[in-house]
C-alpha cells in the first residue's frame, strides 16, 4: 500500500511559491549590480573617472604619444563602441609593455579606466588602480596585452 502525501496548508504553498521568487529576485539584483559599465554608459553619465569593460572597432590610428619626463608613453587610436553610439580615444600604456599591432577596422576589447571628455571620452589601459598597481588589459586578435609590471602578456 502506498501512502498518500499529506495535504499542503496555505502556509506551505506560500513558502513553496515565495522561496523561488526571492531567489530569482536576488539573482536579478546581483546580476544588475555586477554589470560592467560600458563606454557609452560612462559617456552618457559624464563620469569623470570610471572602470569600463567594453570593446569596439578601430576607426583611426594615431601616432604614439611619448611620455613626458618620467610619464608613460601611449599607443593611441580612435574607437567606435560596439553599440555604434560613441567614438572615443583609446590609449594603451606601452611603458613596461609591448605595443599592439593595431589595424583600422579590427575589434579591440579592453578593461580600462574611462575619463570623460566631450568628444566621447578617453579609455586608458592598463591604468594605475587605487592600490597603485597596474590594472586593466586589452585583447586584440585573440591576444591579451597588459602591464609587464604585474603579468606577462600571453595568448588566450
Amino acid at each position: 500500500m502506498s501512502k498518500k502525501p499529506p495535504e499542503l496548508t496555505w502556509q506551505d504553498s506560500a513558502i513553496l511559491i515565495t522561496i523561488p521568487l526571492v531567489v530569482f529576485a536576488i539573482f536579478v539584483f546581483a546580476n544588475y549590480m555586477s554589470q560592467d559599465l560600458t563606454v557609452t554608459e560612462a559617456f552618457q553619465q559624464q563620469l569623470r573617472k570610471a572602470e569600463v569593460r567594453d570593446g569596439g572597432h578601430i576607426i583611426q590610428i594615431l601616432p604614439v604619444e611619448p611620455g613626458v619626463a618620467s610619464g608613460p608613453a601611449y599607443q593611441r587610436c580612435r574607437v567606435r563602441s560596439r553599440d555604434g553610439q560613441t567614438e572615443f580615444l583609446f590609449q594603451y600604456n606601452i611603458t613596461g609593455s609591448e605595443t599592439i599591432p593595431l589595424q583600422v577596422g579590427r575589434l579591440i576589447q579592453f578593461f580600462g579606466e574611462y575619463q570623460y571628455d566631450p568628444r566621447g571620452g578617453i579609455v586608458e589601459a592598463p591604468f594605475k588602480g587605487k592600490s597603485g598597481r597596474y590594472q586593466g588589459w586589452a585583447v586584440y586578435e585573440n591576444r591579451r596585452y597588459y602591464s609587464h609590471e604585474d603579468h606577462s602578456s600571453g595568448n588566450l
